[in-house]
């Protein structure tokens, strides 16, 4: 990554010999009206940024900025300022940005960086981007953000429309009761001991798919024909008892 291209960018030896003319802040800002700073759409930030680089301009005449170091200043802060407001850069993020291009032309290292500032002069920027920029940096924040007004209109394709005309009663379809089926006849009621004997008879018999001998077969299928009575007996007390309770449950309403 080489030097960022600020030297001469913005202003050339020819622009600095027209401002060096001049004599009062009013032809410097004239100068800089027509050389880079013309925002005819939005004059009130025109006139900001007239006065701060007029300002950053007569700082550099103070301490006796060459033309190469004016040039260079000015390019600086003109690019964080334009940074800030293309990317909306937060003061942190702004001021990393104004102190890596600095740095980018303090230290005599190509092509990472070239010396033009000295580390006197390094201090003195910073102090004066400090308390002339980044003290009021809300207000620059704030006066070079652009407004965007957005207009959303909703729309809700699901709306269920009414029909545009309604059939005539002549055409509808008479509606015919079903004739009332027979009530069922009710089943017999078994005894308990009919009951028992139909349940054994409903059990199919077991078969074991096996080749054993006919006598292990009989006693196996014995064994499970005596649990299976045994399961069907349980399920026959836990079905005794459960109605139980739901009868005296009827009982106490």
């Amino acid at each position: 990554m080489g030097v960022p291209a600020l030297l001469w960018s913005d202003l050339t030896l020819a622009h600095l010999e027209r401002l060096d003319q001049t004599t009062d802040d009013a032809g410097v800002r004239s100068v800089l009206l027509e050389l880079c700073l013309s925002d005819a759409e939005y004059p009130q930030r025109q006139d900001v940024l007239l006065e701060f680089f007029a300002n950053l301009l007569n700082f550099a005449r103070q301490h006796s900025f060459s033309a190469e170091k004016t040039s260079t200043l000015f390019s600086l802060m003109k690019r964080t300022h334009s940074e800030m407001v293309d990317a909306h850069l937060t003061a942190e993020s702004c001021y990393e940005l104004f102190k890596s291009l600095l740095l980018a032309h303090s230290v005599q290292r190509p092509p990472y960086s070239v010396g033009i500032f000295t580390l006197g002069e390094v201090k003195l920027i910073t102090a004066y981007a400090r308390d002339n920029y980044f003290r009021h940096f809300k207000l620059f924040r704030y006066g070079f953000t652009l407004k965007h007004e957005k207009t959303i209109t909703l729309r809700n394709s699901h709306i269920e429309q009414p029909p545009s005309s309604f059939a005539p009663l002549s055409e509808a379809i008479p509606f015919e009761p079903e004739p009332e089926s027979a009530e069922p006849e009710p089943e017999p009621e078994l005894a308990a001991g009919d009951d028992e004997e139909t349940g054994r008879s409903l059990m199919a018999p077991i078969k074991l798919d096996v080749d054993l001998p006919p006598a292990v077969l009989e006693a196996v299928q014995a064994q499970l024909t005596t649990q299976m009575e045994a399961l069907r007996a349980s399920l026959e007390r836990q079905h005794a008892v459960r109605t139980k309770q739901l009868e005296r449950q009827l009982a106490m309403l």
